[in-house]
């Protein structure tokens, strides 16, 4: 590769504080373990915080390829953000992240001027290579390591829970990923069905909220319905890092009964900080959860009964079996072997499955096809 083919245009929500602005920095890291030069042009979005940290910016050189990590429907329907992207570089990439297993509705346009798509997992690439007339290929998220393995070296450390110490769950969820696919009423049942109030051993669920007060109808929901119970703990505000870390470090477990996901990059930070996760056996989360490194809750494929975002009536998702995921909290609450068996399972899972190299290669692969097609 000359010099100029080693310079990316990478262009993202890369100072967003949410999920696909985390997505966009995982792509930076991948890149940059692959050898390349990254230009980090950012695309903060009105709808979330904008507070992470970018590189030190300079002066722009000549890029050989654009990559645009993100969704067609958000540069449709976000004002000005289609303005924003000022693509010169003569190769194109897009990055697109979904979560059926059919073709996102009226994405087609997006296809226009690419000359290869990257997504997050394989169950997103065989969705997306539905329709797509370029080469579609999985990029797994790279996560960053150094906080991952600041998360287990604290946990690990952590001695066993107390007799009478609530044993902790966690449930996080960013409501514009939609109250129906991310399932927090479900995560609700199935602690209650795990712990009925006054039983032992002691419980509590946490739920963190990400852009509750753009959704106040929905918050308003959520909050009757956990009223009452004050084993429930809404967090609401947005966290900063440093207490990210601290909510995750006092969790037991991490839940997600989901009904799709196209990566789950909350559960591969989890489980790459020792935190065991209990989720449903469905959709990209497969691709760094094998069997054993988490417990995945079995599933009934169903039709979507009111249309939400791109998430259409009559397509199909899963419904997780809750019994299943109850009885599994259970255990972890009364078998502290079974719990370090699991917390350290999956943190060997995903140290094979999204290793800074494995996925270097990936880049370096996909890359040489597309400057030797070129």
């Amino acid at each position: 590769m000359s010099s100029r083919a080693l310079t990316v245009n990478l262009w993202g929500h890369l100072s967003g504080g949410f999920g696909l602005g985390e997505g966009a920095r995982c792509t930076a890291r991948a890149l940059e373990a692959a050898g390349l030069r990254v230009q980090w042009r950012d695309l903060p979005l009105a709808t979330h915080s904008n507070d992470q940290p970018l590189p030190p910016g300079g002066a722009l050189q000549p890029a050989a390829i654009d990559l645009i990590h993100t969704n067609p429907n958000v540069l449709r329907q976000s004002d000005g953000l289609a303005r924003q992207l000022h693509l010169q570089a003569p190769l194109r990439i897009g990055f697109w992240a979904w979560e059926l297993d059919s073709f996102p509705w009226g994405w087609e346009a997006g296809f226009a001027g690419l000359d290869q798509l990257w997504c997050p997992s394989s169950f997103t690439a065989q969705a997306l290579a539905l329709r797509s007339p370029v080469p579609v290929s999985a990029l797994p998220h790279l996560i960053d390591w150094d906080r991952a393995d600041r998360l287990a070296m604290t946990r690990l450390a952590q001695p066993p829970r107390r007799p009478g110490q609530p044993f902790t769950a966690l449930f996080a969820f960013d409501f514009w990923s939609t109250e129906g696919r991310k399932n927090p009423y479900g995560a609700i049942e199935a602690f209650r069905l795990a712990f009925p109030a006054d039983a032992a051993p002691p419980a509590r669920l946490v739920l963190k909220l990400s852009s509750a007060e753009q959704f106040p109808e929905a918050r308003a929901r959520l909050r009757a319905h956990c009223a009452g119970d004050a084993r429930l703990h809404l967090v609401e505000r947005h966290l900063s890092l440093p207490e990210l870390e601290a909510l995750y470090a006092s969790a037991d477990v991490l839940l997600s009964l989901h009904r799709a996901e196209g990566f789950g990059l909350t559960l591969a930070e989890a489980m790459a900080g020792a935190l065991p996760v209990v989720a449903t056996g469905y959709s990209g989360n497969l691709d760094f959860m094998p069997p054993g490194s988490a417990v995945l809750v079995p599933y009934t494929l169903e039709p979507i009964a009111r249309s939400e975002g791109d998430y259409r009536q009559g397509e199909l998702w899963a419904q997780p079996h809750l019994e299943v995921a109850a009885t599994a909290l259970r255990r972890l609450a009364r078998d502290g072997d079974h719990h370090r068996h699991l917390a350290l399972a999956g943190r060997r899972a995903v140290q094979e499955r999204l290793a800074t190299e494995r996925l270097a290669a990936v880049v370096r692969q996909r890359l040489g096809c597309l400057l030797s097609q070129a």
